[in-house]
């Protein structure tokens, strides 16, 4: 009888542990700190903080995605519209942390330099010619826009998928 009891023990013992386990997965979860919260479903995000750069004035971000309906409908007050995207399979996706310059062809003048903090930056720069560089993990793109007082000028930038 003894060995029967020995072996009972343990056996005991790993169906206690297993029905309090169950019974702690089925308890709910505490709430996240507010300090780590960040968006709640369907909520809408403002644009982020409007920055200057010399005489030009921008927005970058897109990220969460909640944030991209206050984008499209501020699209309209930036003269200048970039969209920053990388290749991913048979897809472009958002992508953040690229470094955009602005550089105005007739004057050369660097109107903007700036690492965004997603897939847009939209900029109010005055009407001519310009010439987007963006650098992405090493790589380099290039965008040429005319910029026009009475619309909104689009340039948008596709990254060939990363290396691993």
């Amino acid at each position: 009888m003894r060995p029967l009891m020995h072996n009972a023990v343990p056996i005991l013992a790993l169906v206690a542990l297993v029905w309090s386990g169950a019974a702690w997965a089925q308890s709910p979860l505490p709430a996240p700190s507010p300090a780590l919260k960040t968006v709640e479903p369907n909520e809408a995000v403002p644009l982020p903080e409007v920055k200057t750069a010399g005489t030009v004035q921008y927005v970058s971000g897109g990220i969460p995605h909640e944030q991209l309906p206050a984008f499209r409908a501020a699209r309209r007050d930036y003269a200048l519209n970039i969209e920053i995207f990388q290749r991913d399979g048979g897809r472009s996706v958002f992508t953040a942390d690229a470094q955009v310059r602005i550089v105005n062809v007739k004057s050369g003048e660097l109107m903007l330099e700036s690492k965004i903090d997603g897939p847009y930056l939209w900029a109010k720069v005055p009407p001519g010619q310009y010439r987007v560089v963006a650098t992405l993990n090493d790589q380099v793109k290039e965008a040429r826009v005319t910029v026009k007082a009475s619309q909104s000028t689009r340039a948008v930038i596709v990254f060939p998928q990363a290396q691993e």
